[in-house]
C-alpha cells in the first residue's frame, strides 16, 4: 500500500539515494550530502533573485513497506508586486523523483502534490526541476520514467525548449597561441559566476567567454570537485568564424587547469547546436551528457 507522507528527517537518507541516483545518471559520480539536501528544503540562497518569492514549501514523499519510492519538492510564489514576470501567483515543482519500477507510487504522488497546489490556488504549475547541481532543468532523456509520470499529470514541456548538456575532460595544452586577429586581445575579469574573458579588437568588445571553477558550492559538494562550467560564450555575429570563441575557450581551459579542473560541463541550446555549436565543443572534446525538455507546465484550472 502506498501512503503519502510529509518528508521528516527519518525520510532523508532514502530521499539522498533518491536523488544521488537521478544525479548520478546525468554526470558519473555527482552526489549530494544530507545536510546540503535538507537545507535546500528550507531555502535556497542560490536564487537569490527568485527565493525570496517563494512564500510557502511543501515536500512530499511517497512510501511503500517503509521505503520511499518517490519524492517530490513544491514552491509556491506570492502574488505582490515584488514577484516578476512567470513567477507571480505560481506553483513549482522543484524536484521530482522516483525510482523507475515505481509508477503507481510516481502517480499517486504527483497526484497529492497537485492537489496541495491546487488548494495553494496557483495559477500556474512550472515543473522546472532544476535544483540538484550544475546547468540542469526540465527533464533530462535519462529520466523517462518521470517525463511519462508528468505527461500522465498533464504537465507538457514548452515547444522549442529542448538542450543539450555537453561535458568531457579538460585537456591539458600547450601555450594558448597568438590572437587569431590583428589588434586583439583578452581582458580577464569577474563573470557573474566565476572569471570571465572578454576579447577586445582595437579597445571593442568583440566577444566574452564566462567560466566557474568551482561546483562544490563552497566545498558543500565534494563530489563535484575538479568539475568547472563554462557558463557562457558569445561572439559577435560579425566577428564570428574567425577563430575568437576558440582562442577565448582555450583561455578558460587554462584558467580553470590553473585551479586544478580536469572536467566541464555546460548546456547548449537546440537552436545553437543545430547552427554548429555542437560541433564546435566536440573539437574540444566535449560530447553530449544528456538532452533535456525544459519548461513542463499544467494548469490547474484547466485540468
Amino acid at each position: 500500500m502506498i501512503s503519502i507522507e510529509r518528508f521528516h528527517a527519518l525520510h532523508l537518507p532514502q530521499v539522498q539515494l533518491l536523488l544521488n541516483v537521478h544525479l548520478g545518471a546525468l554526470v558519473p559520480g555527482w552526489s549530494l550530502p544530507q545536510g546540503y539536501i535538507a537545507g535546500k528544503l528550507e531555502r535556497d540562497p542560490d536564487e537569490y533573485v527568485v527565493d525570496p518569492w517563494v512564500i510557502e514549501r511543501a515536500t512530499l514523499c511517497a512510501v511503500e513497506r517503509q521505503r520511499v519510492v518517490a519524492a517530490i519538492h513544491l514552491l509556491r510564489y506570492g502574488s505582490g508586486p515584488e514577484v516578476g514576470g512567470d513567477y507571480r501567483n505560481a506553483g513549482e515543482i522543484n524536484w521530482f523523483v522516483a525510482w523507475p519500477e515505481a509508477s503507481e507510487a510516481a502517480t499517486t504522488l504527483l497526484e497529492a502534490a497537485q492537489q496541495r497546489l491546487r488548494a495553494w490556488g496557483v495559477s500556474t504549475v512550472w515543473a522546472e526541476m532544476g535544483s540538484l547541481a550544475g546547468p540542469f532543468s526540465g527533464v533530462p532523456d535519462v529520466w523517462p520514467h518521470l517525463a511519462a509520470a508528468l505527461s500522465r499529470a498533464g504537465f507538457l514541456p514548452s515547444p522549442g525548449s529542448e538542450e543539450a548538456v555537453y561535458g568531457g575532460p579538460i585537456e591539458e595544452m600547450g601555450a594558448i597561441g597568438a590572437p587569431p586577429l590583428a589588434g586583439l586581445s583578452v581582458a580577464r575579469g569577474v563573470g557573474r559566476l566565476g572569471a570571465s574573458f572578454t576579447a577586445l579588437l582595437e579597445g571593442q568588445m568583440v566577444g566574452r567567454c564566462d567560466c566557474s571553477s568551482d561546483l562544490t558550492a563552497g566545498g558543500a559538494l565534494p563530489a563535484l570537485a575538479g568539475w568547472a562550467e563554462l557558463t557562457d560564450l558569445e561572439v559577435d555575429a560579425a566577428w564570428r568564424n574567425r577563430g575568437i570563441g576558440s582562442w577565448l575557450v582555450r583561455h578558460a581551459i587554462a584558467w580553470l587547469r590553473l585551479a586544478r579542473c580536469d572536467r566541464i560541463v555546460l548546456s547548449v541550446a537546440a537552436e545553437d547546436e543545430a547552427a554548429g555549436a555542437g560541433r564546435f565543443y566536440e573539437r574540444f572534446g566535449w560530447r553530449p551528457l544528456v538532452r533535456q525538455q525544459k519548461g513542463w507546465q499544467w494548469h490547474p484550472t484547466q485540468a
